[in-house]
This record gives structure tokens, sequence and C-alpha cells, in this order.
């Protein structure tokens, strides 16, 4: 598999569950390339499935297990923090956001795909965003 400097938010992470859609077929493709997460990614994903989806706390956990071995995953630590704070006051950004740019930040990666965020922000000169879906 090829690793690469991609983070992935929790919103690509949750159409791996929707089988019928191109965006679907994206998300697999993603996540086969080894991406980073950090564990609000996790907690997100987790309370989707329990809450929307309805499932167990041991299906939950048995998802959070096939992302760990199928991604790079980093804690949240101060540094995190404190960097999520900045970005929020520097780039508006919401709170939960600002951890997961935070994160990917601190593992080096140059794009973050979400959904949710502003397509093509370039934040700190060194990570860009990227809607992977626009050509869905």
């Amino acid at each position: 598999m090829t690793l690469t400097n991609a983070f992935l938010d929790s919103n690509i992470i949750l159409y791996l569950l929707d089988t019928h859609t191109e965006k679907s077929v994206t998300a697999e493709k993603l996540i086969r390339q080894q991406p980073h997460i950090n564990a609000q990614v996790l907690v997100e994903v987790g309370n989707v499935c329990n809450k929307k989806h309805k499932w167990t706390k041991h299906e939950v956990c048995d998802f959070w297990y096939d992302l760990m071995s199928d991604c790079h995953v980093s804690c949240i630590s101060e540094h995190t923090l404190v960097e999520a704070i900045y970005l929020t006051e520097r780039y508006d950004f919401q709170l939960f956001d600002a951890i997961i740019v935070s994160g990917a930040l601190e593992a080096g990666c140059s794009i973050l795909y979400s959904e949710d965020m502003q397509h093509q922000l370039v934040v700190e000169d060194r990570l860009t965003i990227i809607n992977p879906f626009l050509s869905c």
C-alpha cells in the first residue's frame, strides 16, 4: 500500500458506510492510501455510528480497530490543543475541526481531506484542505 501525507476528516471516513455512492468508493480509495487521523476523528466517527446508525459500543470498537490498522493514528496532546486554539482564532475554524487541522499539521501532512471545511484553503502555508467529492 502507498503511504501518503494526507489526513482524513471524520466525514470522509463515514462515507465508508454508504455502500451505494461514488463517495464511498472515493473514501475507500483514500483509506487504502494509509492516511493519518487522530483521536478526534475516531471519537467523531464513533459518536455518529452510535447515535445515528445505532451501533453497539462493541461494533464501534471493532470499527475503531479497523481504522487504527488502516490509518496512522496520532494522539491529542496539550500542544495539539494549543495549536487548535490558535487555528480557531486565526482561521475561524469550529473548535473540533481545529483539533483535526492541528493534528494534520502535527503529522506533517500537506493535504487534509474534508467535505465540511473550506475547499482549497491553505493553512499555515503547508496544509491544503481538499474536498475529494467535488467531482463525484
